[in-house]
């Protein structure tokens, strides 16, 4: 992207801001791009090891931890199946099948492998053998999450944590349980597993949501936009900007890893000319506040 382009001016920067707040987008823009910008819900990529807010085709990379606020989950396992091989240089890969309520194909999936995941081939545990020999299954489990950024708590993303980050998921959230605590109250910090050779999801405890900020969550946990991140709706026009959207989008290949998979390495789309969340635990108190104010 040239300096022209990066260097924004300030009348130019608060049109930008209006049209974020208010949700519109360019005719022109809308007209040429379409569809294949990746336009959809609103979700965090965890593409090459590091946190990405994706929205319109357009990344905005965080960093190793973003600090969110976890404010729902499908109760289903979801599932998704790869029949080419993962090559990370390739954009906008489509799964050959998944299911977001992990019982049966999604409709838009064209060509199923067969008409219920209980009975898949590919389903079942030996199906696919790690490096290590362990057995695991080809068509990879995975979670489906509504988050919001901590720093900024007013859009809804949608955050699919791959089979190597569901134990470390269950594992925080029980912890949360046991001091009779619950996510939509926290700040949930993700980050990833240093240990490992692949982008691994880890979840801490990283302050609380504001008093100020808490109506609002509460609000949004019960919302549509939850439903619609969490594939437990379609997104409708109403919601989202891109009006071509008819059913939830199908997830995208940077976000399925397995265990003991290579991490990849691959360039990031140009970032939008905004400031990424604020992650350090101790700004988050007052910018909280200061954005529930009246």
């Amino acid at each position: 992207m040239s300096t022209a382009l990066t260097t924004v001016p300030a009348h130019i920067a608060a049109r930008i801001a209006a049209r974020q707040q208010a949700g519109t987008k360019s005719a022109v823009t809308t007209a040429i791009v379409g569809e294949g910008s990746g336009g959809g819900i609103p979700r965090i990529s965890i593409k090459a090891g590091r946190y990405r807010l994706v929205e319109d085709g357009v990344e905005t990379t965080v960093g190793i931890t973003l600090d969110t606020i976890v404010i729902g989950a499908n109760p289903r396992v979801s599932k998704v199946f790869y029949g080419q091989a993962y090559d990370a240089a390739a954009e906008n890969v489509r799964p050959s099948c998944f299911s977001n309520d992990g019982m049966k194909p999604d409709a838009l999936v064209e060509s199923p492998v067969n008409a219920a995941c209980a009975t898949c081939p590919n389903n079942q545990l030996g199906s696919k053998i790690l490096p290590s020999g362990a057995k695991s299954k080809m068509c990879a489990d995975q979670r489906h999450l509504a988050v919001v950024a901590a720093a900024d708590p007013t859009k809804v993303y949608s955050l699919t944590v791959p089979v190597s980050g569901m134990k470390s998921m269950r594992e925080y959230f029980k912890d949360l349980d046991n001091y009779g605590m619950i996510p939509e109250e926290v700040i949930t910090q993700l980050g990833f597993d240093d240990q490992a050779s692949y982008p691994k999801i880890t979840f801490k405890q990283n302050g609380f949501v504001s008093e100020k900020a808490a109506a609002r969550i509460d609000t949004l946990a019960h919302s549509d936009e939850s439903k619609i991140a969490t594939r437990q709706m379609a997104p409708s026009n109403n919601l989202l900007a891109a009006p071509e959207a008819k059913a939830a989008p199908r997830p995208a290949v940077d976000d399925d890893y397995e265990e003991e998979s290579p991490a990849p390495v691959a360039a990031s789309k140009p970032a939008k000319p905004e400031v990424a969340p604020v992650k350090a635990s101790s700004e988050l108190a007052s910018k909280l506040d200061s954005l529930f104010d009246e």
